[in-house]
């Protein structure tokens, strides 16, 4: 399929809903990195109460992001569709910055999963249906590979943040027997706040400056219970078998992703490098995740969705295999770390554009946040099943479960219907 050029609007459209993605990167790298140290390291609560935490949040987001999906799909507001609940990226911002000043785990929980539960999933629907409702079909694998390479900047100043703030704002741990260090509660103020500033700085950039469809474009308004009793229809269900279909093949591939990522960074810094050697091999990853997120993402429009989808599981799946055996070998370690890198980050671009093609014009909010669900389902699945691996093996063997869901994912996968025209 001959490639069809980006407008002058559409770039500018696209390096917006970037600019949303970027801040979303950062905030939840904090959310999931500094909400949790601070109930160890300021509250010096027990692990239990952490999950209970994580666990509740992940529920809230479960229910929530179909709430808000439906009302977004029904909104005919002068300011669009989607745009206004981009402010309420200003709430779950503030919010992030009151929990650095929060010295009670009840407070801790009404912030988390109640304040920024509610507002940050509202922000996500938004961002995340914003895509289909305003690029083509022939620009979305273009379009995701611009929007992702824009959010690693987020990702990139959390990781920087995570190297430093320890180096910055950590002190000896006093609990009796304890070694090691932890970050005061001054330092976890410092980072909460610029995390929630930067996430509520882009909620309101892209509420005045991104475009929606005019209402009079916008399919006819539905009311809230109606469509809420029909996400439980079974022929409605039924009507989206396609999207079902992708939706397990992201459950299996997604369950690799997320049998690694709660232990990477517990992986990497039992390496023992120092923080120039950690930049330095971040610096090299870098330039191959770009590369790779910008190019699947032409390709999945040239091409297809599905005809790239396994030879690059398979190389990533290469890569993987090497970093069990790069523990102790920083050779090892920085030809394995891009590998790594393009497989929880790039391989994304294309399967995310073949998934908001099977959206349904007329209710992409809900049904985004029925896509929702492939990410809880696979933490599931990926942290049981990588934690059952790191601890009969040890926390190297990790990086095999990657290819085995990788590779499983492939059949499942051709069975979705091709949704570009070739």
């Amino acid at each position: 399929m001959k490639e069809k050029a980006f407008s002058k609007f559409l770039r500018r459209q696209v390096l917006l809903i970037g600019l949303l993605y970027m801040g979303d990167y950062l905030f939840f790298f904090f959310e999931q990195n500094y909400f949790n140290t601070f109930l160890d390291h300021v509250l010096f609560l027990p692990e239990l109460y952490i999950s209970v935490m994580v666990s509740l949040s992940a529920t809230m987001g479960l229910i929530i992001m179909i709430v808000w999906g439906i009302v977004s799909d029904n909104t005919r507001s002068k300011y669009g569709r989607r745009r206004p609940y981009l402010l309420l990226g200003v709430v779950a911002g503030i919010a992030m910055m009151f929990y650095g000043l929060s010295l009670n785990y009840y407070l801790c929980l009404i912030i988390d999963v109640l304040i920024i539960g509610i507002a940050s999933n509202a922000f996500l629907v938004a961002e995340r249906s914003l895509i289909p409702d305003t690029v083509e079909v022939e620009n979305r694998g273009r379009a995701n590979g611009i929007i992702n390479s824009v959010s690693y900047i987020g990702l990139l100043i959390g990781v920087a943040f995570l190297l430093l703030g320890n180096e910055l704002f950590g002190i000896p741990d006093p609990r009796p027997g304890a070694t090691g260090t932890i970050i005061t509660q001054e330092g976890h103020l410092i980072l909460l706040s610029m995390g929630g500033l930067l996430f509520a700085t882009v909620g309101i950039i892209g509420f005045f400056f991104i475009k929606e469809k005019a209402v009079s474009e916008l399919p006819e308004k539905k009311k809230f219970f109606k469509e809420l009793k029909q996400t439980f229809n079974i022929a409605e269900l039924k009507s989206q078998k396609e999207f079902f279909k992708i939706v397990l093949a992201l459950v299996i591939f997604q369950s690799g992703i997320s049998s690694i990522m709660p232990f990477l960074f517990i992986f990497i810094f039992d390496q023992g490098l120092s923080t120039l050697q950690l930049l330095l091999g971040i610096v090299i990853a870098f330039p191959f995740v770009f590369i790779a997120t910008i190019y699947l993402g032409r390709l999945s429009d040239k091409f297809g969705r599905k005809r790239f989808v396994p030879l690059s599981l398979t190389i990533v799946s290469v890569g993987f295999l090497i970093m069990p055996f790069a523990s102790g070998n920083y050779i090892l370690f920085m030809i394995g770390l891009p590998f790594v890198l393009v497989g929880v980050l790039a391989l994304v671009t294309p399967l995310n554009a073949w998934s908001q093609d099977l959206l349904p014009e007329d209710k992409r909010g809900k049904f985004t946040g029925i896509l929702n669900i492939v990410n809880t389902v696979s933490q599931i699945i990926g942290s049981f099943a990588g934690g059952l691996v790191a601890t009969l093996f040890g926390i190297p063997w990790i990086f095999l479960l990657g290819p085995v869901f990788f590779l499983a994912s492939i059949p499942v996968f051709f069975k979705v219907e091709e949704t570009v025209n070739l």
